[in-house]
Order: C-alpha cells, then structure tokens, then sequence
C-alpha cells in the first residue's frame, strides 16, 4: 500500500534498515580507498557511526518523528569514527533539526531536511571538497527541492526513489570531479556509504527485506568478557582487545586460538555460523586485528588498556583533584613504543587507536574528561581522525585545543616546542608551527593493484609514503625506505628517525640502521621501536 507520509515507527525502521545495510556492504565500502595501503576503513567507520546511534533508539519510549531523528544525531554525534563518521553525524543533525515540531515525513518536511542535512554537513568541513559525500548528499537535497511539484500527487516512495536515483548518479559522477578516484577507478568511499544507507532505508520504506538475513547488534556495546573482577597484579598482558570477524565460515577457529595464545592470554574465539568473535589480552592489539583481517573484515573493535582501568583510574582521580594543571594532553597513539616515546615527553593521557582504529569522538570525551587542566591539546596524528577531535572540542566544556597532527612525527615535533613556562598563545603558535617543520614518511605495503599518479602499483609492494605520494616501492622494506629517505632528503635536513613497527625485530632495524648509515653519511639517525601495525616504519626527516 503507497504511503503519503512517514511516521516515527517507519522512520526508526528506516534508519535501523540503513544502517543493517551499511554492515552488510562496510567491506564494499572500505575497498574504495584511493591508495592500496591496509587501511581502508571508511565503511567500517560510517558503519560503527551509525550503528552507535541506532543502538541508542532502544531508550526511546514512544518513536516520534524529532524523537527519533535526535536519537539518531545525539548517537551519532558522540560515537563518529573518522572523517566519514563525522561528515555522516552533520548530516543527521541537520536531518534532525529539519524535522523538529514535525508530527510526521511528508514529502516537503523531507526535502527541508535533506536540504538541512546538506547545510549542516557543508558548514562542518573547513574546506568543503567536491566529488565526496558532500556532493552526493547535496544532489540528493537538490533534486528533492526542485522536483516536489512533479511528486505532488505521487506516494512518498516513488520521491524517495527518486532522492535515490540522484544520489546514485552523483556517486557515479565522483570520479569526474575527482581526478585521482579516476585514475583508481573508485567511486567516492563516503559517497557509496551514504548510498548504502539510503538504499537500505528505501527498503524499508518500500516493505523489502534485505539481501541478508543476518541481525544488526542494536544498542549491544557492552564488552564481551567482563573483566571487573581482575586486580592489577593478576594483568599480565596490558591490553583487553575484543572483535568480530565475518565471513569467516571457512575459518580454522583452533588455529586463530593458538596463535592469540602466543601473544597473550584469557583467549575467548567462538564461531557462530560466518562470525568469530574474539577476546583476547595481549601487548600487542595489532597482531591480533591483523591475524583477524587475514580471515575476513572486522567490526566492533575494542581495545582497552586494563591496568589503567584497574590500577590508574583511582590515582588519577586522586591527582586530578584540586587546583588544576596548567596545560594537559590527548594524543592517539597506534602502538606500545609509541605510548611510551608520547608519555616521556609529557602526554597526560593516550588512546590507542590510527589506521584501521580510529577513536571516536566519545574517545576523546572520555580521556578529556580525566584531565584537570586549564588548557588541553588534543592531537589526532591522522588525517582521517582530526574532524573526530573538533567535534570533541565542540562538545566539551573545557578549554580545548586541537593541534591538528597528521602524523606521528608531528606530534613529536609539536611537543618538542612546547615550554610549560610559556603562556598559551606562544605555545600554541610554536606547536602549530613544528607541524611544517619535520617531513614524515611511512612504508607499507599495497593490498591490490591500482594507478596512482602515473605509478603502476602491485598487489603486495612495499610502498614509501609521505605527503599523500607513493615516492618509493619495491618487493623488500629495506631498499625502499632508502629510496624514500633519498627521494626527501634535502639540504636543511640533517636528522632522520625511523620508528618500527610490529612486523620488523630490532635486529632488522638494526641491520636497516647500519646500511643507512652508510649511505647517507651526512644524516644523523635514531631508531625506536613503534610497536604499530601495518607499517613497516614511520619515518621523521628534520
């Protein structure tokens, strides 16, 4: 039966088919990523955003229209992972605030809130850039604005099967904007994201189920072992990691044990049907999520450090009290040698996180929250995790800062400059102005064959990485990062450090220490262990 309007039940449905959809395509999704590198995780990203704030629709209890749609863009907000997730909160907000005072979706309130949507998501970006999500949702909003007269008379499915259609077409049409999706020949990551939620929420407007039978986890965010019970002297490994692999129904459960039993204890894998869910304490969170994505796509990951939640959180309550500091820090770190390289140097608190773990901005809240400080500095040391952290800064009510770190190495520099005797303002300028002065670099490998400004790249090369170019790649890690240090280096610089990651021993970094040594005559180097997954070595040339 055709509908003339949506109302709250419909409207949660839809949402909740959306976001079921974005699961069920996520992996789709995170394979558009324009460089061949293993972290591609817009999908898994916009999938945990949304998931986050459908499961929040659980605490409603009657489903009005603004009921719903707030929900949605309250969970939204404080659960975005990545720049994807962030972009896709701005557009609930504005999809929210179109339909407040609204008893019901007609096809006008829907065109006013998409055009909302749209607003509020451009508003958000700094540089708004076309051939991305942005566009595809604005086209959306625009063919709904200037076609409600054509739909007058027609049911609301056939205008938001229309909405679709233009969305569609615009996503088609990404690669024309955006040269290097052109060269990659990809659609935009977000853009198709997007699309996987409306066409989801389509089928539920329309009565169709979805091409899968398999349940969306709604509102299920608790951890899947209790460990409450540990005392800090019973942690032999520090980090509680938790996931879920899917499509995995041809997976070897007893072999994923065994080899989390090497690098950690309190092992849990049980496999229910295609999904294994794992819980495991380890040192080293990476291994374990890379051992994961060996076996199919991963989602409801979880990393927490116990000891600090067992053994710190009392100390820090103790120290947070009274008259507060004068300057704190966030920083995310991707790796154990890392934290501690951040914690020597002053960083109050640290999330683990970065490629394939973006924090959230919740995240962020919640180690904000911690600091008692006049002034605190947040550092993303990711591109994809910057717009997580202006929302944490938008929504806190402390004085907050971000420094917006793309890289590790940055985040070094930044507090290297720092002087806690110096006053905010200094400060923030000379941290903002160390983030020009080091040149960072990353070698990893590509995980398919694509083109990328004008270089054929193989599945499987090791790649070097600085500045969004592929400068170095190879079949070995070691003559490609000589390659990238030499395709960087230049006059001024005189300093070059090199911090490894899980997959390299330190004799390796060593033996890498020694030939570059030899080479590059007129460099000093230093090498530290990283600790951090998929990369080979982070790379920073002063």
């Amino acid at each position: 039966m055709s509908k003339e309007k949506i109302d709250g039940k419909l409207l949660r449905k839809m949402f909740e088919y959306g976001a079921k959809n974005l699961e069920l395509h996520k992996q789709q999704v995170d394979e558009l990523n324009v460089f061949p590198v293993p972290d591609g995780d817009t999908g898994t990203n916009m999938s945990m955003t949304i998931t986050n704030a459908v499961g929040d629709l659980g605490q409603l209890e009657k489903d009005q229209i603004y009921s719903v749609a707030k929900t949605i863009s309250s969970g939204a907000l404080i659960g975005a992972r990545g720049n994807s997730g962030v972009i896709l909160s701005q557009l609930f907000r504005g999809l929210a605030a179109g339909m407040k005072e609204e008893s019901a979706v007609t096809k006008e309130v829907l065109a006013k809130s998409l055009l909302e949507a749209s607003n509020t998501a451009y508003k958000a970006v700094m540089k708004p850039t076309e051939g991305t999500i942005l566009t595809v949702a604005r086209e959306m909003a625009e063919f709904a604005n200037d076609n409600l007269e054509a739909y007058e008379d027609k049911p609301i499915e056939e205008f938001f099967e229309g909405i679709v259609e233009a969305g569609n077409k615009a996503l088609q049409s990404t690669p024309e904007m955006l040269p290097v999706l052109k060269e990659a020949n990809v659609v935009d990551s977000g853009g198709q994201g997007l699309m996987f939620i409306m066409e989801g929420a389509f089928k539920a407007l329309t009565d169709k189920e979805l091409a899968s039978p398999i349940e969306l986890k709604i509102g299920s965010r608790d951890r899947f072992v209790d460990d409450s019970h540990m005392r800090p002297e019973d942690i032999t490994f520090g980090y509680c990691t938790e996931f879920l692999i899917r499509d995995a129904q041809d997976a070897d459960e007893d072999a994923l044990r065994e080899y989390l039993n090497t690098i950690g204890d309190s092992t849990l894998v049980i496999k229910d049907d295609d999904i294994i869910k794992v819980h495991v304490h380890t040192d080293h969170p990476g291994k374990a999520f890379e051992r994961g994505l060996e076996i199919g796509p991963l989602s409801s990951m979880k990393v927490d450090n116990m000891r600090e939640m067992l053994g710190d959180v009392e100390e820090a309550e103790i120290v947070d009290e009274g008259p507060p500091k004068r300057y704190g820090f966030v920083a995310v770190s991707p790796g154990n040698g890392i934290t501690e390289i951040f914690e020597n140097l002053g960083i109050t608190k640290v999330i683990q996180g970065g490629q394939t773990m973006n924090p959230s901005t919740h995240d962020f809240l919640e180690e904000i929250k911690l600091i008692n400080a006049e002034h605190i500095f947040l550092f993303p040391n990711n591109g994809n995790i910057i717009l997580a952290a202006d929302q944490a800064k938008s929504i806190s009510e402390k004085d907050i800062h971000v420094i917006p770190s793309k890289t590790i190495p940055q985040c070094i520099a930044a507090m290297i400059a720092f002087n806690p005797d110096d006053g905010f303002d200094d400060n923030t300028e000379r941290m903002d102005a160390a983030l020009q002065d080091i040149i960072s670099a990353d070698v990893t490998y590509a995980v398919r064959n694509t083109k990328i400004n004008g270089k054929k790249i193989k599945k499987g090369n090791i790649i070097g990485i600085s500045q969004g170019e592929i400068l170095a790649q190879g079949k070995h890690v070691d003559p490609v990062v000589e390659d990238l240090i030499g395709e960087l280096s230049h006059d001024e610089s005189s300093f070059v450090s090199l911090y490894y990651g899980n997959d390299v021993t330190e004799k390796d970094a060593d033996h890498l220490l020694k030939k570059l040594e030899e080479k590059f005559d007129d460099y000093d180097f230093e090498v530290a262990y990283g600790g951090q997954p998929l990369y080979y070595y982070i790379i920073s040339i002063e």
